[in-house]
């Protein structure tokens, strides 16, 4: 069962402490092993303070210094590194910013699949897109706002959106031309202004 310790980071329990009884079944741990686990215990708020000041998540600052533990540990054992500490911050500032570029790579993958290739609308211009239209559609009257958004965002034909909104064709055909029309006057003010 996890739980917080005074400085509100969590614990699980199962950490070992100095003052704990060595087994008897266990080697005596070596020079590095508690040059290691001291600096990590002493040190262990700092570099999640500083990981979570880079990232401002908190599972992401504990999975990063978790990882840098990880990554650290098998090097200062075979003795390729003689200042811990700096290492250690080093290694959590890089597997935080690692993390961010694979969050943001995540995001890109997840972005690139919603484009239209056939379209040829990449995220960046639907970004810029969205932050002209959104404002111009909000200023347009609901019921042409909503055969708009119909028509070019869920791509519904004339008959579907009539279905939808239950109304005659005619009716959507004459919200959706003065909708544009007014969404490009719109636009067009706000391009000038």
């Amino acid at each position: 069962m996890a739980s917080e310790n005074r400085h509100g980071w969590e614990t699980t329990g199962r950490e070992v402490s100095d003052s704990s009884a060595t087994n008897a079944e266990e080697p005596e741990p070596s020079p590095r092993r508690e040059q290691f686990s001291t600096t990590v215990a002493s040190h262990h708020q700092q570099l999640a303070r500083l990981a979570f000041l880079l990232c401002n998540d908190r599972q992401q600052a504990e999975d990063a210094v978790a990882e840098a533990y990880a990554r650290v540990w098998p090097k200062f054992r075979r003795g390729a590194i003689d200042d811990l500490l700096p290492y250690l911050r080093r290694t959590v500032a890089n597997q935080v910013r690692g993390g961010l570029r694979r969050r943001l790579l995540e995001q890109r993958e997840v972005e690139r699949r919603k484009v239209d290739w056939h379209e040829g609308v990449s995220p960046e211009r639907s970004v810029d897109n969205a932050e002209i239209i959104l404002p111009a559609l909000e200023a347009l009257p609901q019921n042409q706002r909503a055969v708009l958004v119909l028509r070019y965002y869920e791509d519904l034909s004339e008959d579907e959106i009539a279905d939808t909104l239950d109304i005659p064709a005619g009716t959507v055909k004459s919200r959706c031309a003065r909708g544009l029309e007014q969404l490009r006057r719109v636009i067009g003010e706000g391009v000038d202004a």
